[in-house]
């Protein structure tokens, strides 16, 4: 007997109280259930429900009948999640990730997912521009600041926080400023901008130009000038957060504590069915991120 369909239409039918809301659950409409109900109805040679004005009720023989078909689903879904979790990841995973947390966030910890899942291909594509998921083909894309697209979801994982830091033989030489004030008085390294060197004022907290005595447009750069001890640079925090860790830099007054800094997110198209690649992807690294990168106060996190 050829009656999936049809068994799925009665179950949904006796969910729901009534054809026309498991109807517009499935997006079809009452008659198609209506009809389907009949036509198992027809085959069984047995009276299942009765249509009544406040909905469908079962008969007795109905009700035992659903039962029996609501443990038999319970066992198909469970085989086709045991056979899932059974199958290891594979393809190829295709990532976009701007610059800074592409390069010294995610790229480091990269091994690690590789060896606990050694059957997915991943490319990683680095680049300050924001790349369009759908028709470059990218499967998720890891984005620092607000996300604005509607047909994208967004999984936050962490927050993007910058840091004043200077090596100890640069604050040997010239001090360690004590507030803000005198942060005014340091050789600052210059982040560079197309032909515009941009530095940043620790009184106001604002984005300035500058003309620094050195200049890049490379975090990976300026961290290396920093541990050089050239001058007080502004930087990623986990950019520089093992050089902290292990004194090679110290972090001085000048961002607020409390300062929350921009969202770090995971984003996906909206609405299609994750490849387990993906999922185990962005589960893999939002764990990284709980342990490495800040996370917003406001969730509890």
């Amino acid at each position: 007997m050829d009656s999936w369909p049809d068994l799925l239409a009665f179950v949904h039918s006796v969910r729901a109280g009534s054809f026309s809301a498991a109807a517009r659950d499935a997006g079809k409409t009452p008659s198609a259930f209506s009809k389907r109900v009949a036509r198992l109805e027809e085959q069984l040679k047995l009276r299942l429900v009765v249509r009544g004005a406040d909905g469908l009720r079962t008969t007795p023989e109905g009700q035992e009948f659903y039962l029996r078909l609501e443990r038999a689903l319970e066992d198909v879904q469970e085989a086709c999640t045991q056979v899932t979790r059974a199958r290891a990841p594979r393809g190829l995973l295709r990532v976009s990730a701007q610059p800074d947390v592409g390069r010294d966030w995610l790229a480091p910890r990269l091994t690690g997912f590789a060896r606990l899942h050694p059957q997915i291909e991943l490319e990683l594509s680095l680049s300050d521009k924001v790349v369009d998921l759908l028709s470059e083909h990218f499967d998720v894309a890891l984005r620092v600041g607000p996300v604005e697209d509607g047909r994208l979801t967004l999984r936050p994982i962490g927050r993007f926080r910058n840091c004043l830091c200077a090596a100890p033989a640069y604050l040997r030489e010239r001090g360690t400023p004590r507030d803000m004030g005198e942060m005014t008085r340091h050789v600052w390294l210059g982040y560079l901008r197309g032909n515009r060197q941009e530095g940043w004022n620790p009184v106001t907290k604002q984005r300035l130009s500058i003309r620094a005595p050195y200049a890049a447009d490379s975090n990976a750069v300026l961290r290396q000038l920093a541990l050089d001890g050239l001058g007080i640079a502004r930087l990623p925090e986990f950019t520089v957060l093992e050089d902290l860790r292990r004194g090679a830099l110290v972090r001085l007054p000048g961002d607020a504590p409390d300062d929350e800094g921009l969202p770090i997110s995971f984003v996906f198209p909206q609405g299609r069915q994750l490849a387990s690649r993906v999922r185990v992807f962005m589960d893999h690294f939002a764990e990284e991120a709980r342990r490495s990168l800040p996370q917003s106060r406001a969730s509890g996190r």
